[in-house]
């Protein structure tokens, strides 16, 4: 009898957790907040790069890594969408958390149009960590305001049409034509 108490209550606590994190991982940000001061990432060429670099454009940053599947099925879709909308103030950044060698092997195939920065394993979790990504699942993304503003979160891959949504909900109308 108290095996099965004990059992009962383990998956009590299970589903508690697993729809605490489902809640987790779905919910955007309900009110705009500073993004973090200071938060430096190196490029593939060593060189750091800071945040306020894109200050006055709207900007997706899009952490992702070589070896998740998610990450590479959003990646064609974040090429088009810089290639679209660049001209109307987007910027998509994509921090790579991984082995910096491998990721240079993915540009080319991979056809990345937007700056792609590194960083170590353990100071890319903190900078997720810093900006909502408690548990550290890939990919990661957070919307930022010309402004600096964090507008959005997203753990996990987006769908094509989630992502249209979201920048064309932030980025001024495109001119008529």
């Amino acid at each position: 009898m108290r095996s099965i108490i004990l059992i009962v209550v383990a998956c009590i606590i299970a589903a508690a957790a697993g729809y605490g994190f489902y809640r987790y991982a779905h919910e955007g940000t309900v009110a705009a907040e500073p993004l973090p001061a200071g938060l430096q990432l190196s490029g593939l060429d060593g060189k750091p790069h800071g945040f306020e670099e894109w200050r006055g454009k709207l900007v997706l940053v899009n952490f992702w890594a070589t070896w998740c599947t998610p990450c590479l099925h959003e990646i064609p879709e974040l090429v088009k969408l810089q290639k679209q909308y660049a001209a109307r103030g987007l910027q998509i950044v994509g921090p790579a958390v991984d082995d910096p060698d491998a990721v240079r092997s993915m540009l080319g195939p991979l056809g990345i149009n937007y700056p792609v920065l590194s960083g170590t394993p353990d100071s890319m979790i903190d900078i997720m960590e810093k900006l909502g990504n408690g548990p550290g699942g890939l990919p990661f993304s957070i919307l930022v305001s010309p402004d600096g503003l964090i507008l959005d979160r997203q753990l996990g891959e987006f769908t094509p049409a989630q992502l249209v949504k979201l920048i064309e909900s932030h980025l001024p109308p495109a001119a008529a034509q």
